[in-house]
């Protein structure tokens, strides 16, 4: 297992890469899988930051692991409530252009990146789990777990 704590993107941006790459050595990910996991890590830790925190800082704590089906990280933060799961983007997405609010393309990327993706609020704290199916999965499986 890997576990680091994070104040601040810039933290973040170093981190994240390096936890990422060193899983995936650990794990025999490809390089897409890896590169589909750094993708949905630094969208949901961004998020956070911005939104979750509001600028205003705050921690967040990152570790991965593995077991014989998933490769995943976890990231934990206490910033308000907020299940990226249940954000519907798709509307975003398709909505004319110039539609206010424009948004949720983070969300869509972290959410279509991953095999799965799942919350919980666990003593106050946001848990979001991201996971990569070590078995090889593709670009195409992640989008079919993405819609459901």
């Amino acid at each position: 297992m890997i576990a680091v704590r994070a104040r601040g993107i810039d933290e973040l941006g170093v981190m994240i890469p390096a936890i990422v790459d060193r899983l995936a050595r650990a794990t025999g990910l490809t390089h897409s899988q890896a590169y589909r996991l750094r993708l949905a890590t630094e969208e949901i830790t961004t998020n956070i930051v911005t939104h979750g925190y509001g600028g205003r800082g705050g921690t967040v704590d990152i570790d991965a692991g593995y077991d014989e089906v998933w490769a995943w990280v976890r990231i934990e933060d206490d910033a308000p409530g907020f299940d990226p799961t249940t954000y519907e983007v798709v509307p975003r997405l398709t909505a004319d252009p110039g539609w206010p609010p424009l948004g949720g393309f983070g969300l869509f990327l972290a959410l279509s990146s991953v095999d799965r993706l799942e919350h919980a609020r666990v003593e106050g704290r946001n848990r979001n789990l991201l996971k990569i199916r070590r078995s090889g999965g593709t670009d195409e499986e992640a989008m079919r777990a993405y819609r459901g």
